[in-house]
């Protein structure tokens, strides 16, 4: 335990003189999901929302932020709920007004099938990897476009979902 504190403290006197600005965003997407296990594949259709905290600036080309997400993406006699925490790293290009950016996430998804092999409703871990770019629009929206690759531990694992977003964020405070 004690090495843990020295970790701890390492870290905080290496980020503490970093810039870190109290700043909140919140976003939705429309979401297309490709849920595959070993029977069968399912498009799985709806929304992606969150909301990102912080402004930790790592040096001039790197931007953390914290990043609390829901999807929820559903088709006739299917569907799938989740919600994921974690980092998010953002690469800013201030010159082309584009945010390249890359999160992982962990948390839970809960699954519901009507009908199949896999009939009724399964609530398991989940972690995801996911990437994409935003580009400015006004000083408080931007526009993004992402992909992510998720592993849903439900059934041994059998779905690994991989899901298209597209949509909006919007920034309170002006940037």
């Amino acid at each position: 335990m004690k090495h843990g504190w020295v970790v701890l403290l390492l870290l905080a006197g290496v980020i503490a003189p970093q810039a870190a600005k109290a700043q909140a965003a919140a976003y939705g997407e429309f979401s297309v999901g490709d849920y595959t296990n070993l029977v069968r594949t399912d498009l799985l259709y709806g929304g992606t929302v969150g909301v990102l905290v912080g402004d930790l600036e790592l040096g001039k080309h790197i931007v953390v932020q914290g990043d609390v997400q829901g999807r929820f993406v559903r088709k006739s006699g299917m569907s799938f709920n989740g919600l994921t925490v974690g980092p998010r790293f953002e690469f800013p290009l201030k010159r082309a007004a584009l945010t390249p950016y890359a999160e992982l996430m962990v948390g839970f998804g809960r699954l519901h099938e009507d009908s199949g092999v896999y009939a009724g409703s399964t609530t398991d871990s989940t972690l995801q990897v996911n990437g994409g770019v935003a580009r400015r629009l006004t000083p408080r929206w931007d526009a993004v476009l992402d992909y992510s690759y998720a592993q849903y531990y439900a059934y041994g694992g059998q779905y690994n979902p991989k899901t298209f977003g597209i949509g909006v964020v919007y920034h309170f405070v002006k940037r």
